[in-house]
């Protein structure tokens, strides 16, 4: 598994490392070669919209008399739009990769894998459900060998 790229992926970041095997040394190593984060993942939704936009006279029974209204599906709208960005920018990745493999958090891998370019979907080589953004990369070799 040397000179191959591993992505891995949350809903608010993606790493891609590049394996590589040195003359010198027996094992593999991990280099970084790419690290993006989506700064529409943190913070709190409530920070994100304001408190007065969108409030509309309420029926009394709140204080003040307002009501703020219902933001209707704006957290899968926003979960929707993230997992779109995070296909994206893993097809760019791998797009000139002729084999690779992927680590995506359980909760959105299979919507992530989903809207892959068709290409690069083709030449994923192994797809593991896991959450492996924050371990040290020393370990994220073992993941895909199978050496957990």
């Amino acid at each position: 598994m040397t000179d191959k790229l591993i992505v891995v992926a949350d809903l608010g970041r993606v790493k891609a490392y590049r394996v590589t095997r040195d003359d010198m040394s027996p094992t593999p190593k991990l280099d970084l070669v790419d690290d993006m984060e989506f700064t529409d993942a943190h913070g709190r939704l409530l920070d994100k919209l304001t408190d007065k936009a969108g409030r509309f006279p309420g029926n009394g029974t709140g204080p003040g008399g307002m009501s703020i209204g219902e933001k209707h599906g704006i957290q899968e709208e926003t979960e929707r739009r993230l997992v779109k960005q995070v296909a994206e920018r893993i097809s760019t990745l791998a797009k000139n990769e002729r084999i690779w493999y992927l680590a995506a958090v359980k909760e959105i891998n299979p919507r992530v894998v989903e809207n892959l370019h068709p290409g690069v979907r083709a030449t994923m080589a192994k797809n593991i459900s896991a959450d492996l953004i924050k371990i040290p990369k020393e370990q994220i070799l073992s993941h895909f060998n199978g050496n957990r």
